[in-house]
């Protein structure tokens, strides 16, 4: 063998071990890339939980104060009455 074919056999066993390198790089950059979608779609699924929570949130703080302007109601309804029922007792005579 004459010293241009070990040259060549050289840098073809450089060319491969370097081809074998990139490949694991490129089977590597492959995983991370489906990671990184997985990772997407858990996040897109989260933030409708988190969408869905704060509804129910919202309602869970509104049921209090519904509470309260029924009672408020309630009272002023009863409060409407009694005064019309003294109203109207005072003009009848009774």
């Amino acid at each position: 063998m004459d010293e241009n074919e070990i040259m060549i056999r050289e840098r073809i066993t450089a060319l491969e071990s370097a081809c074998k390198s990139l490949q694991q790089r490129v089977v590597h950059i492959e995983e991370l890339i489906e990671s990184v979608q997985k990772m997407t779609v858990e996040m897109q699924h989260m933030r409708e939980d988190i969408n869905k929570m704060s509804v129910d949130l919202s309602e869970l703080e509104r049921k209090p104060a519904k509470r309260w302007d029924s009672l408020v109601s309630a009272v002023l309804g009863a409060l409407a009455g009694g005064l019309g029922t003294a109203l109207i007792t005072m003009f009848i005579g009774g």
